[in-house]
């Protein structure tokens, strides 16, 4: 009896330790299955409305979702693990946590309380739409790369310096920036960022194909003579200015990231070499120098006034980095700028007639030869300024110039008048600055004194420089 007994004991004893084991705290597992080396009975997620469910390899270790179909953002969804007995959920902290599933997620279980396992969690990746289904300018198809790159191929009759772009976007996408999908694509490649899905996406703006016009109007590029410069700083010569053989002429092509500005205070005439010491400026150019007072601004600032009992032409750029040029004088201590007149006789301004002028930089010259797109005659030159200097049709001079394009392309002229080259008029000097698509321009110093120096190199010869005296001018006309 003594020994049964006992063995009733051993048993009853065994069977609570039996019963006490399966009664201890699931630590958080939910309820499922005796979970064996399977540690989940499910892993869930939202997509939308549904709910997606994973499919789990307890070989390979991984949780494979299914491409989600009414979600697009991954970054955030919602995942709900459903344990095994005996299993429990390290990471991620909580048994419903949110993750990004664009990327693999790291799930680590530990094994019926005792060892630790490692899943991978991933999802297939819905395909984004791009943003960007169709890009045009004009009528003209541009091909959108996987690259995140649009490219044009350039047409006779666009412009290069202003591409206007239209965009098919997909739902949901904008343009952040430029807003006005416009580019110069002369120089340099244009960037685009369009907004979607909560990111930026920035695309690369190209166009191939573009044709040099300047070749064609007789025009060498000889920019490697003058380098190193930006590239958007090109420099052509040619032998034929005005149509004249062995004449010689060169231009500087400033595209519309050159800055401009006026070195000198009208005060102190000083050389062109002068000028360029400091080396800040690529392209330097000379002013004038007479009896005439310049208008100059720096930096917003008058720096001079005129003194003229007449109206000048001069060009500037004003703050937000567009050329122009413009009929000015100073009234009682401002500055204003006046309309075109296309004939009469020249009138005296008043302020009345005309606008504040307060541009960032500019500077005054001889002559408007060129405004509006309109080679100006030498009666209109009078109509407007009350004076007129070498106008003729015969007035063969080395002279020197600035012309601006519509989109803020600037080009300065420079001839010369020895060893054999002959000068240009006024007017054939416009037309030429008109044909390399000028709409505004500006005559400076003429005869023996017009220089230009590119890198501190020579570009002409004229008189006074070739002598070893070149003219001491009032201010130069500097580009960066």
């Amino acid at each position: 009896m003594k020994r049964l007994f006992s063995l009733m004991t051993l048993l009853l004893a065994g069977g609570g330790l039996f019963l006490a084991s399966c009664s201890d705290d699931d630590n958080g597992e939910n309820d499922g299955p005796s979970g064996g080396s399977a540690p989940f009975a499910s892993v869930t997620a939202k997509d939308g409305s549904s709910t997606m469910t994973a499919t789990v390899n307890d070989t390979d270790k991984t949780i494979k979702f299914g491409e989600f179909q009414n979600t697009t953002d991954l970054t955030a969804v919602e995942v709900t693990f459903k344990m095994n007995k005996g299993h429990i959920l390290k990471t991620p902290a909580n048994l419903t946590s949110t993750v990004n599933l664009n990327n693999p997620v790291n799930v680590v279980v530990l094994m019926n309380g005792k060892t630790e396992e490692t899943y991978k969690m991933t999802a297939d990746t819905p395909e984004t739409p791009e943003a960007i289904l169709g890009a045009k300018v004009g009528d003209v198809e541009a091909a959108v790369g996987e690259d995140k790159s649009i490219t044009v191929k350039w047409q006779e009759g666009m412009e290069i310096n202003h591409m206007v772009f239209t965009l098919d976007l997909v739902e949901g996408a904008t343009v952040k920036s430029p807003e006005n999908l416009t580019f110069d694509l002369e120089f340099g490649d244009g960037t685009l960022v369009v907004n979607y899905q909560g990111s930026d996406i920035t695309y690369t703006v190209k166009a191939t194909d573009y044709v040099d016009p300047m070749p064609a109007l007789g025009w060498t590029d000889v920019t490697t003579e003058f380098a190193p410069l930006p590239a958007y700083i090109k420099v052509y010569k040619t032998t034929k200015a005005g149509g004249i053989d062995n004449n010689v002429a060169y231009v500087a092509m400033m595209g519309s990231q050159a800055t401009m500005a006026i070195v000198g205070d009208g005060t102190n005439p000083k050389t062109i070499d002068e000028y360029e010491t400091n080396g800040e400026y690529k392209v330097y150019v000379v002013g004038v120098n007479s009896t005439v007072q310049n208008i100059i601004i720096q930096d917003g600032k008058v720096v001079r006034s005129d003194a003229n009992s007449h109206v000048t032409g001069a060009i500037y750029r004003d703050a937000d980095g567009n050329y122009g040029a413009a009929y000015v004088r100073g009234i009682e201590d401002k500055l204003y700028s006046f309309p075109f007149r296309a004939s009469g006789e020249y009138e005296e301004p008043k302020a009345a007639e005309g606008k504040a002028w307060a541009p960032q930089t500019a500077v005054n010259g001889v002559h408007m030869i060129l405004f509006d797109n309109n080679v100006l005659t030498a009666d209109q030159v009078k109509s407007n300024e009350n004076t007129c200097f070498n106008y003729g049709d015969t007035d063969f001079y080395a002279h020197s110039a600035i012309g601006v394009t519509k989109y803020n392309k600037v080009f300065a002229f420079c001839g010369q008048m020895v060893e054999g080259s002959k000068g240009v008029t006024i007017p054939s000097m416009a037309q030429s600055l008109k044909d390399m698509g000028c709409v505004s321009a500006i005559a400076f110093e003429a005869s023996g004194s017009p220089d230009m120096h590119i890198n501190k190199k020579k570009t002409v010869i004229n008189k006074y420089a070739q002598q070893g005296k070149p003219k001491a001018v009032q201010c130069a006309v500097a580009f960066k």
